[in-house]
């Protein structure tokens, strides 16, 4: 499957309002087949309500109505992460990530990201993640 996989890192310096990721993701938008996980969709939407509301992990959990408020705006957050094809985990990509993981020393979520681009045979990934430049089958996007 060729594309590239748009890790969290992209998306979320674009809700920051970085110009150059924005830009990086345009143009790949526009020239390539994007993708994406529910790992992806995790990160972003947990960063992201911790950035509009201003509070940390351990006060969400205590405040469930901000989560609760916050989801009515998840739509526009979704339509944005939908520009990639969201790739289904599976166990086949879970042995991969741990496999991942004891091979080149990435965290679990990141194991399942680089998992889910060797089980679909993507080669690219747009990340500002170094981490995965240590993975010797992906090829990390220049930002």
């Amino acid at each position: 499957m060729s594309g590239v996989f748009v890790d969290s890192s992209l998306f979320l310096k674009i809700l920051e309002g970085d110009v150059k990721a924005k830009d990086t993701f345009l143009s790949l938008y526009r020239t390539e087949k994007l993708y994406r996980n529910a790992i992806v969709y995790s990160e972003v939407i947990y960063v992201w309500i911790k950035l509009v509301t201003g509070k940390r992990s351990f006060e969400l959990k205590k405040i469930p109505d901000i989560v609760k408020e916050k989801c009515s705006e998840i739509g526009n957050i979704r339509a944005f992460l939908d520009l990639a094809q969201s790739l289904p985990l599976s166990a086949e990509i879970e042995n991969l990530a741990e496999e991942i993981m004891q091979n080149y020393g990435l965290l679990p979520n990141d194991a399942l990201i680089a998992a889910t681009c060797r089980h679909y045979g993507i080669r690219k990934i747009a990340t500002f993640d170094e981490d995965f430049k240590r993975v010797d089958f992906l090829e990390v996007v220049e930002i």
